[in-house]
């Protein structure tokens, strides 16, 4: 007969044909697997088997044989997969292959299909009742026979006893169709009791282990009850489980905790515990976390806690980048948590960050960024240099610490997750493709804020939008994000617990209350200034910040031509604009600072002007600065640090040309009116600064702020000697000014402190005579005003204050809040309330023209300072109440309870033995729950380590991947509640639901600077064979995994082509082949991963 190949004829096929006429069946292989009974079970139904296994897998590499499956869709040579070590008993071997059975069972997709779990039932019934025989033999056998034993009316009297089937065969799916074989089958009788005796003899081998024989299938029984398919399983049970899966290492995973890390110089929270141990999961999961805890919960010591463990562990490199004031912070935490080696730098030098990573450092390294916001921007050159550096290896880990991020723009959020994620494969399996949605999210905000502009959406369109994009945004971060607030810490009893042990309790802040100070005779000359800088027409032009946008219309190809690698002329243009539009409210936040602020900026604004008209008339030409360069106005005073003056002059006043590497416009291709408003710029400020600081030493002299603020110290500590006062400002000058004026006006005991005044010395001055915590040995009380500025960091505890003033109007409600987290912290309260007051300028006046003049300048300032439109705001009593209701929203946006804390506080309650039950369900379970509210499935899987949750709501509903927010609570039951077997109904939605869990991610659309970013890298595969290997690699982490910056994405694409052997290397300056090779390693590490759990629901209302 012919051979069988599994091409021109399948061993399945020959073999049903063969068992059409038969009535047993003996079969000797290497591999048994499911798969190839479940191929033969309805043939084999009403036949006797006995099957004779040579070998066996291990049982533990189940996941890898899983895995490899699912990456490369073949069949896999098992022999790979054999125990390592030989067996020192045979009950050893015995229960080995029982529990490899058992896992493939239970975490493979063998027996989701109907048909699979039906013809598992025929399987299981034959051990049973003894028509299906199985055994093990002692040693290793390679052999591959089938043995079809014809019935009595077939076997022509005994001349045709039946057919031998002799080969490569293993009874498996892969070995009966899958993959090539090559067997020889023959009904020759001699051939076949040849076959037969051989057969017998291996049979009856005293050596052989018994699986499942009538003498001996109680252990087999035993088996049976360990399988999903014969279990029904408890609701309560189930979300107990998918809660151990979630919260189960926050709570497991062994750690050096702050306090014996520092030898006891940190207290241990257990809330503050939780979060290291979640930051360590996620970054082993994710490869990054974002610690994003509300202010005055210590995020720096978390990241520094999980600096020390991973260090230890891991043997990561310590990296860290900071503001420049907080450094001083970040070296005293080097200290206390023994980080030696780790380098600290400041967020102005992340270029030398980069390069000390990239050529002093070999192996990983775990890079911390404080105050990550600052980084939010993608077309930057330091968020480049940062991207680059996180792929400098594929082991790197990123810690990202910033403000609650929930509310920002999705473009600033995907900016920070894709710093540790790649996009187009992310390891966050909650979203299907992370570079998709996020970029999805990013269109929807931005038709959000056209529409805001237009005015084409009602106020309550414009909330509900904002809201569900808020939601979406936490989705597609959730996973990633350790964030608790001050509620959840109440909600957990274990935290709240732990403060209550510890003596912590939180003060009631009251306010921000209104405190207005009389601007007297300085209101007419107030009034005229604000309206001078505001004015639209005849107001502060800021010419000299925005040159581009003068470029005379038949000169901007010749810009274009000349400086087209370096930027985007309508990107610049919108930039410069931008800039210019906030140097003028710039101007008058500072005005409303503070006398010495304002004339100081006007000052540096004058010089400025001056500077660059000096360019104009001496040299022809005007310095510009790239895009890259310039800051962007909506996050700088956000970002900056208090020194702007500083800040302001190295930025605009350039005046060496090779230091700064400036772009320069020649002055013949700017239109006339720049220079002519580059100096009526000039002449106003000069105006200003002459009626303000001329020759009138009255008018000089006058500060009715100041006054205001020396009357309320004065009455505050009269009236307790003991409540300390904290007064902040965003400016440094400002502060410097009030530290001096606050002195001479009769109140002695002042401490002030900015960014430059950072030392350990003043530090512990700080310390012992605000911080309640220091043991009392320690305190002193040498001052009772502290004037600041927010250089004082997250790691202050200021609370033997309890009054603060923002001696600035607010511009962001977010920033009153971290200054309140300085006074009221975690530690020892000291007051039961807080009191926070708000200067605002006002005047007094019967008059009703003065009335409106009032109401007019109040809303003048707000809208120039805070950006808030306040045409809504009619009475005073509303402009009053503005700051406190700005404060109230800004604070429950960020004090909300997290949406877990209810879950994790089940899962902290939960006993033991419960946990331990629990853990007993079997990985592919599935339950039906009546009474529920919604009919569908819900389904929650885990790949590798990376939970995943499913849903399908009704009929008509689409199965989606979705949060765990959105889920849990619909797993959620109480301990009583019963569930029962799901019909054969729920195998096709639970198909449905899991192929969901797990589907392959779909590529990202391109467009834009990515699909720009193909078109040199495709000229050098068709005209440069030695890049030819470099550009396929890079187009592939661009097209499928979307795992560049958009900086990068834009460098690229306005690479120079006319010289193929320099555009390769300026490819590789902006994406090494290191980068390259990391990106696709962490893809291959995922795809490797293999889907071991699945535990599902099916609802019903």
């Amino acid at each position: 007969m012919a051979l069988i190949d599994n091409q021109t004829q399948t061993m399945h096929q020959a073999l049903i044909n063969a068992l059409s006429t038969s009535d047993s069946i003996d079969i000797e292989v290497g591999y048994f697997y499911f798969s190839g009974f479940e191929l033969l079970a309805k043939e084999l139904k009403d036949k006797k088997v006995r099957i004779l296994v040579g070998k066996q897998i291990d049982p533990n590499a189940v996941p890898k044989i899983i895995a490899m499956q699912q990456k490369t869709g073949k069949s896999v040579d098992f022999d790979r997969f054999q125990p390592q070590d030989t067996y020192s008993s045979r009950s050893e071997q015995k229960s080995d292959y029982f529990k490899g059975f058992t896992r493939l069972f239970n975490e493979t997709q063998v027996f989701d299909d109907p048909k699979s779990q039906e013809a598992y039932k025929i399987f299981e019934q034959k051990i049973i009742d003894g028509s299906l025989q199985i055994k093990l033999t002692n040693t290793d056998e390679h052999g591959k026979i089938y043995l079809v034993h014809n019935a009595p009316e077939f076997n022509q009297g005994g001349d045709f006893p039946g057919t031998r089937f002799l080969g490569s065969s293993n009874l498996t799916y892969n070995g009966l169709i899958e993959q090539g074989e090559l067997n020889d089958s023959s009904r020759d009788k001699q051939v076949f009791l040849d076959g037969c005796a051989k057969f017998e003899s291996m049979w009856k081998d005293a050596q052989n282990i018994d699986i499942a024989t009538p003498e001996n299938n109680d252990e087999f029984k035993d088996v049976v009850k360990k399988l999903w398919i014969n279990a029904v399983v408890q609701p309560y049970l189930m979300y107990i489980r998918v809660l151990h899966e979630l919260f189960g290492k926050d709570r497991n995973t062994d750690i050096e905790s702050p306090g014996k890390i520092t030898d006891e110089s940190f207290v241990d929270l257990e809330y503050q515990l939780d979060a290291i141990r979640m930051g360590i999961d996620r970054i082993n999961q994710y490869g990054g976390v974002i610690i994003a805890d509300v202010v005055g919960l210590g995020k720096s010591i978390i990241a520094s806690a999980i600096a020390y463990n991973m260090a230890q562990k891991d043997h990561l490199h310590v990296v860290i980048i900071s503001p420049p004031h907080l450094i001083t912070q970040w070296e005293e935490y080097q200290a206390h948590f023994r980080l030696p080696g780790t380098k600290i730098f400041s967020s102005g030098k992340i270029d030398e960050a980069y390069q000390w990573c990239t050529n002093q450092i070999t192996g990983p390294i775990l890079l911390i960024l404080d105050e990550a916001h600052r980084y939010r921007n993608e077309l930057t050159d330091d968020y480049t240099l940062l991207h680059s550096l996180s792929r400098s290896n594929a082991n790197n880990k990123v810690v990202v610490l910033t403000a609650t991020p929930f509310n920002n723009d999705p473009k600033d959020v995907f900016a920070l997750v894709k710093l540790f994620q790649t996009p187009g494969q992310s390891t966050i399996r909650s979203v299907d493709n992370l570079s998709l949605r996020f970029r999805e999210l990013i269109d929807r905000y931005k038709k959000l804020r056209s529409s805001l502009r237009s005015n084409k959406l009602t106020p309550d369109e414009i909330t509900a939008e904002t809201k569900e994009i808020a939601q979406e945004l936490r989705r597609l971060i959730e996973p990633v994000i350790v964030r608790r607030s001050r509620l959840d810490l109440q909600t957990i009893s274990r935290y709240r617990n732990n403060l209550i042990k510890q003596g912590i309790s939180f003060a009631k802040v009251e306010g921000p209350d209104l405190l207005e100070y009389e601007l007297g005779e300085l209101f007419d000359l107030y009034l005229n200034t604000l309206e001078t800088l505001t004015n639209e027409d005849h107001g502060f032009e800021g010419a000299r910040y925005k040159p581009v946008t003068y470029i005379l219309d038949e000169k901007r190809d010749a810009f274009k031509e000349k400086y087209g690698a370096y930027l985007d002329d309508v990107d610049l243009q919108t930039a410069q604009s931008n800039l210019a539009a906030f140097m003028k409210r710039l101007l008058v936040m500072r005005f409303e600072s503070s006398k010495e602020a304002f004339r100081i900026t006007l000052q540096n604004m004058i010089d400025s002007n001056l500077m660059i008209a000096r360019w104009y008339n001496d040299q022809g030409k005007v310095p510009i600065l790239k895009k890259g360069k310039i800051p962007d106005p909506d996050s700088f005073m956000d970002d900056a640090g208090d020194d702007l003056s500083n800040e302001f002059s190295e930025q605009f006043n350039e005046n060496d040309e090779s230091k700064y590497k400036l772009l320069f416009v020649e002055k013949d291709w700017l239109k006339p009116d720049f220079i002519k408003e580059v100096e009526e710029d000039t002449r106003l400020l000069l105006s200003i600064r002459d009626q303000w600081f001329g020759a009138d030493k009255k008018v000089a002299d006058l500060d009715p702020k100041l006054d205001c603020l020396v009357d309320n110290i004065k009455r505050l500590l009269s009236e307790n000697p003991e409540r300390k006062i904290v007064i902040f400002s965003a400016y440094a000058d400002t502060v410097d000014y009030l530290g001096q004026a606050i002195k001479k006006a009769g109140v002695d005991r002042v401490y002030k402190y900015t960014a430059k005044d950072a030392s350990k010395v003043n530090r512990d001055i700080l310390r012992n005579n605000f911080d309640a915590g220091v043991k009392s040995e320690l305190q002193s009380n040498d001052y009772d005003v502290l004037v600041a500025t927010d250089a004082l960091s997250e790691g202050y505890n200021l609370h033997r204050a309890g009054v603060i003033f923002n001696y600035d109007i607010p511009f962001n409600p977010t920033r009153v809040i971290q200054r309140i987290g300085r006074i009221n912290r975690i530690n020892k309260k000291v007051f039961d309330s807080l009191y926070v007051y708000n200067f605002f300028p006002t005047s007094i006046g019967e008059a009703e023209t003065r009335i409106q003049q009032i109401s007019t300048l109040k809303m003048t300032l707000i809208n120039a300072v805070v950006g808030s439109d306040t045409k809504t705001l009619t009475s005073d009593e509303e402009l009053k109440s503005f700051f406190k209701e700005e404060y109230n929203k800004a604070n429950s946006e960020a004090e909300f309870e997290s949406w877990d804390a209810i879950h994790r506080e089940v899962y902290d309650q939960t006993p033991d033995d419960i946990i331990e039950k629990a853990m007993s369900i079997r990985p592919r379970s599935r339950v039906l729950r009546k009474g529920q509210k919604l009919n569908g499935g819900i389904a929650f899987g885990k790949k590798g380590n990376h939970a995943v949750f499913a849903i399908k709501d009704g009929i008509d509903g689409e199965p989606e991947v979705v949060s765990a927010e959105r889920v849990l609570p619909l797993f959620s039951a109480k301990p009583e509640e019963e569930g029962t077997t799901p019909d054969a109904t729920f195998n096709e939605l639970f198909v449905l639901i899991r192929n969901k869990l797990f589907e392959k991610h779909k590529l990202p659309r391109l467009s834009g600077n990515r699909a720009k970013a193909l078109e040199p890298l495709q000229m050098l595969i068709e005209n440069y064979p030695q890049a030819k290997d470099y550009a396929m690699d890079l187009i592939k982490v661009i097209k499928e995994y979307d795992d560049l910056s958009e900086g990068q994405y834009k460098q690229i694409g306005r690479i120079k082509m006319d010289n193929l052997e320099q555009a390769y290397k300026d490819l590789q300056e902006l994406v090494s082949k290191q980068s390259i090779a990391t990106s696709l390693k962490r893809v291959d590490q995922l795809e490797g991963l293999s889907e071991l759990i699945v535990l599902s629901e099916e609802l019903t209302v």
